[in-house]
């Protein structure tokens, strides 16, 4: 049962067939937890169905970290939101909540540092830190919304060929050292997501109504819009691998495109209406038809003539 208590930070990885990578995690926690103390860790195995969750029990009973780790088994896979759901519910109540991949490797000082980033700043509602891949270059965590406007700029190719008149119109939100300066942006990517719960009223919920992807936008959009900042933090450090639970071995690549493609319009009607998700679809749609059609022409290679084809198809079924 949770505590009534409230814990200053309760940590969620959502483990998927990833039980390598899960415990690589929580080891890289073993010497961070005790830096913010009264740290809980809930580690949901996702219906992985594969022994995860009998080899992250065994690591936790075994390296003795279950003073401060604990394993929930989920009864489906929920996906990305809902199983960050089952290790939330289970762990509250909680002054902050970080939702962590399996594939991230926490960096020492991280955790002390975004706790008092989190203090010092009240009015910021989410924190993400800088995160590397495994050869030290950085991930791009940190984004623009994808407004309506933008994602038409975009589909016009807009951005990419004018970047000084519609370089405001690109998502990646280029041209500033994501290594050395910290500062409020729109929206911050799943993979390493600081929560503070009064600015969601208290409870942390992501919705479920997003399966795999797009959770995260609407999740940064809905902490704005209650009038809390987003802010990514250069300073502390987590190395994530990247990809792990969408893998083809994992998630096959149709599936996959599907959630992508589904989650595109998810977040335009959630974030901005059904005439939003309606527009940005009818762009897509006219757009792709076209360049499909002017493929010949412009003697388009037959794979990527088959890679429009396939979009266009996605883009008109129901999703």
């Amino acid at each position: 049962m949770a505590s009534t208590t409230p814990v200053p930070l309760l940590i969620v990885v959502l483990n998927y067939r990833t039980a390598a990578l899960t415990v690589d995690c929580l080891r890289s926690l073993v010497d961070e937890v005790p830096t913010v103390p009264g740290t809980r860790v809930i580690v949901v195995d996702n219906a992985s169905g594969d022994g995860s969750a009998g080899t992250i029990g065994a690591a936790i009973a075994g390296n003795g970290w279950g003073g401060w780790a604990e394993l929930v088994e989920s009864d489906r896979n929920r996906g990305f939101a809902g199983g960050n759901n089952v290790g939330i519910a289970r762990g509250e109540p909680a002054r902050y909540v970080l939702l962590l991949n399996s594939d991230t490797i926490v960096q020492p000082g991280c955790l002390r540092h975004c706790m008092e980033v989190m203090e010092a700043s009240p009015r910021v509602g989410a924190l993400s830190c800088c995160l590397l891949n495994q050869d030290g270059s950085l991930q791009n965590t940190a984004r623009r919304f994808p407004t309506p406007l933008r994602m038409t700029c975009a589909a016009l190719g807009l951005p990419r060929r004018f970047p000084r008149l519609f370089g405001w119109a690109d998502t990646e939100d280029p041209g500033w050292d994501r290594g050395a300066v910290s500062r409020d942006v729109d929206w911050l990517g799943g993979a390493f997501l600081w929560v503070r719960s009064e600015a969601l009223g208290g409870t942390v919920r992501l919705d479920e109504d997003f399966f795999f992807y797009g959770e995260d936008i609407e999740f940064s959009h809905r902490i704005r819009r209650r009038g809390f900042t987003c802010r990514y933090d250069a300073v502390s450090r987590t190395v994530h691998l990247g990809g792990a639970s969408s893998d083809p071995t994992r998630l096959p690549s149709s599936e996959r495109s599907v959630h992508q493609w589904r989650a595109r319009y998810l977040v335009q009607r959630k974030c901005y209406g059904i005439l939003a998700s309606l527009w940005t679809r009818a762009v897509d749609v006219t757009f792709t038809a076209l360049r499909l059609i002017a493929a010949p022409l412009r003697r388009v290679p037959a794979e990527r003539r088959a890679e429009l084809k396939a979009q266009l198809s996605m883009m008109l079924r129901r999703l």
